[in-house]
């Protein structure tokens, strides 16, 4: 980040200094694990945690200045700035602190997908650009004003995730960041329990246009229903991407290599590109179409693409394949969505071929009246789709297994868990040499520590 002073800082947030006006800070973090020497603390107060409980260990591990609520009692000795409401002035001095960069500035929100996009834009303007991006999943009120605050000098252009659990937050975000760029991946079910319908996720949504500037330019997935009839109906300039024809950004020769990715074609009013992804997955040519719309916003050209396209990994697409004693483990348990999952069980097939298949599926939270239906759904894919195996864990996975059961001339094996500790052992007895595993469901589920278990004892 750029060098800042004490008195800078309170004078962003509006804060009384306890200090030494001259103090330089090199970093702002939240978490006295990632200190560096010469960092800005803020002591955030949450449900299950208090920053302020943490202000010595900060200065033991290096802060130069700590951020507090004005009612805290402080030892003299801790270089202080004393503020109202600790998150409040994060996100402001976030804000004060993107005004010094004039920089494009890209946002990507969505139900699912932001993560992989956010990463396929970065991978591709890297050909060009010096890019920023947030880390993991840095997209909340936390997250990304620190995403923010490690802008440099040396950046050219900066790429943000923005997530949300319900109405405002992403408004908030956007405001912070104001983009010349805003993408929406698509419109699906996720946090449906607390915002109770599709129509309100697409308005949370467009909330990340609060913050965009009046020449921005407007990114949507031109197949999700919901986002294709927004067409005309927004001040800003609007791109629609998708396979669809008649879209600003059409893919079409979709061919499907397998865990090696996919080849495709891509049409846009001004050419007509060949194209590869590293990672496999049909979905992820959607995500490249986002990351190839910004690209040319911002003057790329087609080799430039084509060489930011090849930087890809699977990693960065947050889907890790493995193989171990002839056994393939596709883990992609990051997190699961009705739609995550149905793209995720069409990777294992790609990738399976004529192999044996096993989806091990953890529970899809947040669907609330939803939730019977939605992990239905999904078990009548894995039925249709032919998998010999499958493997729910969780309370509400007892769905996936009534969806496979509607069919009476299924051919999938299907059995119930309640934790990873359960299915271990019936995983461990049955998988054999040639077959291929995927593992997906929400973070909570914790199938990454199955799929290290199952990796580091077979």
């Amino acid at each position: 980040m750029k060098i800042l002073s004490a008195k800078d800082i309170s004078t962003m947030v509006e804060g009384k200094l306890l200090a030494n006006p001259e103090i330089t800070i090199n970093q702002v973090s939240t978490d006295t694990r990632t200190l560096r020497k010469g960092a800005l603390f803020i002591a955030i107060k949450g449900d299950r945690f208090d920053g302020h409980d943490y202000l010595e260990q900060a200065v033991v591990n290096g802060a130069a200045l700590v951020m507090v609520q004005d009612d805290t009692k402080i030892s003299r000795d801790i270089p202080a700035i004393l503020v109202n409401d600790t998150l409040e002035a994060l996100v402001r001095l976030a804000a004060a602190y993107r005004k010094l960069f004039d920089i494009p500035m890209v946002a990507v929100t969505g139900s699912v997908g932001k993560t992989s996009t956010k990463e396929m834009i970065a991978t591709i303007l890297s050909a060009r650009y010096n890019v920023h991006k947030s880390q993991g999943n840095f997209n909340n009120e936390i997250g990304l004003p620190l995403s923010v605050l490690e802008l440099d000098d040396t950046h050219e252009v900066a790429v943000f995730e923005m997530g949300m659990r319900g109405f405002d937050q992403i408004n908030l975000l956007s405001k912070i960041v104001r983009p010349q760029i805003a993408i929406i991946t698509n419109i699906g079910i996720s946090h449906i329990e607390k915002l109770g319908s599709r129509q309100n996720i697409l308005k949370a949504k467009l909330e990340v246009l609060e913050g965009l500037q009046e020449d921005g330019v407007v990114i949507l997935n031109g197949d999700d229903e919901l986002l294709s009839g927004l067409k005309g109906l927004l001040k800003f300039k609007t791109l629609l991407y998708g396979i669809n024809e008649n879209l600003d950004l059409w893919a079409y020769d979709l061919i499907s290599k397998g865990e090696s990715g996919v080849d495709f074609h891509v049409k846009t009013p001004e050419k007509d590109m060949a194209l590869s992804i590293a990672a496999p997955g049909i979905h992820n040519v959607h995500n490249a179409l986002a990351g190839i719309a910004v690209a040319q916003i911002l003057n790329m050209g087609e080799n430039e693409i084509k060489k930011g396209l090849e930087g890809l990994t699977g990693t960065e697409m947050r889907l890790s394949i493995k193989d171990r004693n002839g056994i393939k483990y596709i883990n992609d348990s990051y997190n699961a969505a009705p739609d995550s999952v149905m793209a995720a069980l069409d990777v294992l097939c790609e990738i399976a071929g004529k192999r044996r298949k096993w989806a091990v599926l953890g529970d899809m939270l947040e669907l609330g009246e939803w939730a019977a239906e939605a992990h239905k759904k999904i078990g009548r894919l894995i039925s249709q789709l032919g998998i010999e195996y499958m493997v729910g864990i969780g309370s509400l996975a007892k769905w996936y297994i009534e969806g496979i059961q509607e069919d009476c001339h299924s051919q999938t094996v299907a059995k119930l868990f309640d934790t990873i500790s359960d299915a271990k052992p019936y995983i461990q007895a049955l998988m054999q040499k040639g077959d291929v595993l995927l593992f997906k469901g929400s973070r909570v589920m914790k199938l990454d520590v199955l799929v290290d278990e199952l990796l580091n004892e077979g």
